[in-house]
């Protein structure tokens, strides 16, 4: 039985293909939830939100909650 070379190669570049794409999508899910962390923290670092650390997390306080205080 002969398989012609040209259906081998495309089924190797769908392969790795599909290998790059698992990869890929897996790093990003991992890295998304250090990004929003960072992101909240460079927040309330410089001001543009306020949060109280409670327990070593930081929760963000609504307009009205932050003017009561």
């Amino acid at each position: 039985m002969f398989i012609d070379p040209i259906i081998i190669q495309w089924g190797i570049m769908l392969g790795a293909s599909v290998c790059a794409f698992m990869i890929g999508m897996l790093w990003s899910e991992n890295r998304k939830e250090a990004i929003i962390e960072n992101t909240i923290v460079y927040l309330v670092d410089n001001g543009f939100i306020r949060a109280q650390k409670i327990d070593g997390e930081y929760e963000i306080l609504k307009l009205d909650e932050f003017d009561k205080e």
